[in-house]
């Protein structure tokens, strides 16, 4: 029997009564941006901003999930993101297929999923696509595209940035990592990506941890494959970003708990190891439009110290760009003081235009 759940912009099926062409998630032809790791029938992962792409000629595809795990957007053909949930009245973990294209004209296609919310806490699984009976898989090509990793916290994550105002709290339904000042800059230069982020985390010392420091700081779980798995290292020989952009600093400072020499020298030596797995990659130190005052200040210092002490080392690939701090204009603000999507797209704009003119200067974007 066909069980079927009608949400507002998708169908969501158990199963299908016509043959389909399936792609299991190890295809080589998906396109994976982000850290996961491969599993017999799946590939799990947890960042948002992790991101699943296919080409193929044919009208109609679907993505298998994990239920219950996330909030995800599509995008058909370089179009606009449509956002959908996995949540279901069901408490299992079952996988779903959801119908994301259909009644397409019988030709080339491109189509994109990419997780939205911070999957920490759900262990989101994906299982690949399934298309139309005869479709045909086709080259997915990142030719000339520029590879950018982003190392952050809530602000990098979009942590409630569709939320109504900044006294709203936190929820994953108004997070959106697709508009947070990271994946719209991704959108706005058509780059490759890879996300190592999570809401709460610093340097040295995560939000509301004690003053000399936390057990899991960014430096720590950076190392492993997922935040929420200690045992399997990452293997940063998989891939290279031409550019590195690290926001990180919030979580240590904002609380006005913090030893000042500790982040300082964790902050260098963060960046040290970040060039140590990358050599060639332009690094992008930012500051935190969430922080003012003293802690503005002193995390601007600690950017320009390791900035200089690096130029010493004769590392001259090393940026930093300023984001204005968060003004009294309501509209600035999403869930819990954190910039709201609008804030976020202008820093996107400034931000790009920072990348395409002073750190990747490319002939033709």
């Amino acid at each position: 029997m066909k069980k079927i759940l009608f949400l507002p912009t998708l169908l969501l099926s158990v199963c299908s009564v016509f043959a389909q062409t399936e792609v299991k998630p190890q295809n080589q032809a998906i396109f994976t941006e982000g850290r996961v790791i491969n599993k017999t029938d799946y590939v799990s992962y947890c960042y948002p901003g992790t991101k699943f792409s296919l080409k193929f000629y044919g009208t109609s595809a679907s993505v298998k999930l994990k239920a219950n795990a996330g909030y995800y957007v599509y995008q058909i053909d370089g179009g606009d993101y449509k956002k959908f949930s996995t949540y279901t009245n069901d408490s299992t973990d079952k996988v779903f297929n959801y119908k994301i294209a259909e009644n397409l004209n019988n030709g080339e296609h491109t189509i994109s999923v990419m997780l939205v919310s911070e999957g920490l806490f759900c262990y989101p699984e994906f299982y690949g696509f399934e298309l139309n009976n005869g479709a045909k898989l086709l080259k997915y090509d990142t030719k000339n595209r520029v590879k950018i990793e982003f190392i952050g916290n809530s602000i990098t994550c979009g942590y409630g940035n569709e939320a109504s105002g900044r006294d709203d709290k936190f929820a994953d339904s108004t997070s959106n990592f697709a508009k947070s000042f990271a994946g719209v800059t991704i959108k706005n230069l058509n780059a490759v990506s890879m996300v190592v982020a999570r809401s709460g985390i610093g340097i040295y010392k995560n939000f509301g941890d004690k003053k000399s420091g936390s057990e899991y700081p960014m430096p720590r779980v950076y190392e492993n494959a997922l935040i929420n798995d200690t045992v399997t290292k990452w293997e940063f020989s998989k891939w290279k970003p031409d550019v590195v952009v690290l926001g990180l600093g919030t979580n240590d400072l904002s609380e006005n708990n913090y030893e000042l020499e500790k982040f300082a020298l964790a902050y260098i030596a963060f960046v040290k190891n970040i060039r140590k797995h990358y050599p060639n990659a332009k690094i992008i130190l930012l500051n935190s439009p969430m922080l003012h005052y003293q802690q503005s200040q002193d995390l601007l210092n600690v950017i320009t110290n390791s900035k200089q002490a690096m130029n010493v080392l004769q590392d001259t690939k090393i940026y930093r760009f300023d984001f204005q701090e968060l003004s009294d204009d309501p509209a600035d603000y999403g869930a819990d003081w954190h910039p709201s999507a609008k804030k976020a797209n202008e820093m996107a704009r400034y931000l790009s235009h920072f990348i395409k003119t002073e750190v990747v200067k490319k002939k033709k974007w």
